[in-house]
């Protein structure tokens, strides 16, 4: 034929012995990737998915990291419970409170007990002589000291939290849980609203709306330990919640025993959280092993994803496969073709994959609160999972890409 042949390099390689440069085959690759976007999107599809969810792990990972560790800080680590048994009265008092407080680490500490062991008692927002008016229910009653309000972190939703003066002066004022206040359908203390209790009239000074510790509180009634001496009999066993400083738990713990009960040390157990350091170790330890797992679960997915796709391609490009071998393709040619296609769809996937996993960790450390962080070594090892996933996936239709000869190419 006349004119300059459509592949002269090729035919000058095969000539001489030599395959096709990698920087040709990389052209032809591309090329045949960009024909058909919509078989190249669904082939990277499963390392999007690998490389997207090992980067938003990752970096989910690391951001829970930084936050369970000021979480750890803030609560878990800082909380220390002071409980006694049956002389639980006698032993936990206001005043070993007071004493508690002052030493160096304590930032809050309170006193409280549940009433009638937590027996709820009839409540009615009107007097008994008016029964049949207002409503009434059945609540838990519990004591606190003022100072327990700011150890258990309550928030309030209306008014105030009664003070000291509540037991100096012997007033009769209680505050209402969250969920105890819908029950009596009171939503404000505008007007001094009050609640009878076996006919002693308690005026609220205040709702709550959260606690950071002891939940239970919101759903009663909590009285000073003046009124609970009035409106029962039964004192339940005692607790002292006492909030640290960072670092001080471990010590409270041990000296706290001595400054609320001298000489009833024996009488008191302490519940001291586990180190911080501790916590976070175990915590860390299972999220690296979430990440391993799910990484290794990615990059199955990865492989039988490109692989399945690309031995279909190569069983739908049999005659094309037949044509270029008939022009001087050789059987190493049609191999790294193949091979080169599965690397570039693993590439195009990876970096497909690494974009959605930053914009992952962005949204739900945004949504929880969290600082995200991200390691920088994460970015390089995600193109490098991604083009290690078209080797591995690519290797065998590349094998059988180049085991087809021209003549039975050409035949199908």
């Amino acid at each position: 034929m006349s004119g300059s042949p459509a592949h002269p390099a090729r035919r000058v390689f095969r000539i001489t012995g030599r395959g096709m440069p990698w920087v040709a085959l990389a052209g032809e690759a591309a090329i045949s990737l960009g024909r058909h976007p919509l078989r190249t999107i669904m082939s990277a599809l499963g390392t999007v998915l690998a490389v997207g969810g090992f980067v938003a792990l990752s970096g989910l990972t690391q951001s829970a990291r930084n936050a369970v560790a000021s979480s750890f800080n803030e609560l878990n680590a800082t909380t220390v419970q002071f409980q006694s048994g049956l002389t639980g009265a006698q032993v936990l008092t206001a005043g070993g409170v007071a004493r508690l407080a002052k030493l160096h680490g304590v930032l809050s500490t309170g006193l409280l007990w549940a009433l009638d062991n937590q027996t709820p008692q009839t409540v009615s927002t009107t007097p008994p002589s008016d029964s049949g008016y207002g409503t009434s229910t059945t609540l838990p009653f519990t004591a606190a000291t003022p100072s327990t309000f700011q150890a258990i972190g309550a928030r309030l939703r209306s008014g105030r939290f009664y003070d000291a003066g509540a037991d100096r002066y012997h007033e009769m004022v209680a505050v209402l849980g969250s969920a105890a206040a819908s029950q009596l359908g009171i939503s404000s203390v505008a007007g001094s609203p009050a609640i009878f209790v076996d006919g002693t009239a308690l005026t609220i000074t205040g709702i709550l709306s959260s606690t950071t510790l002891q939940s239970q509180v919101e759903l009663g009634v909590i009285v000073p330990p003046y009124v609970a001496t009035v409106i029962s009999n039964n004192a339940g066993e005692r607790t002292v919640i006492t909030r640290t400083a960072p670092g001080a738990a471990q010590l409270i713990g041990k000296q706290g025993p001595e400054a609320l009960a001298p000489y009833h040390t024996a009488d008191i157990t302490a519940e001291i959280p586990p180190q911080p350091t501790t916590l976070r170790a175990q915590v860390q330890a299972s999220l690296s092993q979430l990440l391993s797992i799910v990484e290794i679960i990615g990059l199955t997915v990865g492989i039988i994803s490109i692989g399945t796709v690309t031995l279909l391609s190569v069983t739908q490009r049999r005659q094309e496969i037949g044509l270029r071998r008939a022009i001087g393709y050789g059987r190493a040619d049609i191999a790294k073709l193949i091979l080169t296609e599965a690397v570039g769809t693993g590439a195009l996937g990876s970096i497909l994959g690494i974009s959605v996993g930053v914009i992952a960790v962005a949204a739900v450390a945004a949504s929880n609160g969290w600082v995200p962080i991200l390691a920088p070594g994460v970015l390089v090892r995600a193109p490098v999972a991604g083009i290690a996933i078209g080797i591995f996936a690519g290797a065998a239709p590349a094998i059988r890409a180049a085991t087809l000869t021209p003549m039975s190419a050409l035949r199908t």
